[in-house]
C-alpha cells in the first residue's frame, strides 16, 4: 500500500470517528432550536427549563481550551465565569455531577455554557473544538 493510500485512508478514519462523536455526543434537534432562545444574562433556571439538565458542571472558569474571537481576553471570560455547564452524553444524570476539579474539561463537540456568580448566562460554545466562543456583552 503506498503512503498516499495510507494517508486518504487515515484522512477518512478520523472523518468517521469525528462524524460518530458528533452523533453520539451533540444533542440535536430541539435541543439545537433552544439554543437558539438563549439570550444574554438569562438565569441559570431559565437555561435549564429550555435545555434541560446538564450533563456536569464544571466548577473552576478556566477558559483555556475555548476558541475566542479575536479582541476577547481569556482572562476576562475566566473572571466572568463561576461555573461551566457541559451539555453531551443523552440522558443526563439524574444528579448531575458537579466538579471543581482543575481538569473539568467538556468532550470534543460537546455545549457548554457558562454562567457567572449570580447565575447569569455569560457565553456558550455550540460544539467545543468545532465552533468558537459566543460572548455575551460586557466580557
Amino acid at each position: 500500500m503506498s503512503s498516499g493510500t495510507r494517508v486518504v485512508l487515515l484522512l477518512l478514519a478520523v472523518a468517521l470517528a469525528l462524524a460518530l462523536l458528533r452523533t453520539l455526543c451533540v444533542p440535536v434537534g430541539s435541543f439545537r432550536a433552544a439554543l437558539d432562545e438563549l439570550a444574554w444574562g438569562m438565569p441559570a433556571d431559565s437555561v435549564e427549563s429550555l435545555l434541560g439538565r446538564p450533563n456536569r458542571i464544571c466548577l473552576t472558569p478556566d477558559a483555556g481550551h475555548l476558541t475566542l474571537p479575536a479582541g476577547v481576553d481569556p482572562a476576562s471570560v475566566e473572571g466572568a465565569t463561576a461555573e461551566r455547564w457541559v451539555y453531551s452524553e443523552r440522558p443526563p444524570p439524574d444528579d448531575t455531577p458537579r466538579d471543581a476539579g482543575p481538569g473539568c474539561r467538556p468532550p470534543p463537540a460537546a455545549t457548554e455554557l457558562g454562567f457567572d456568580a449570580s447565575g447569569r448566562l455569560r457565553w456558550l460554545v455550540r460544539e467545543t473544538l468545532q465552533t468558537p466562543a459566543e460572548i455575551g456583552p460586557g466580557i
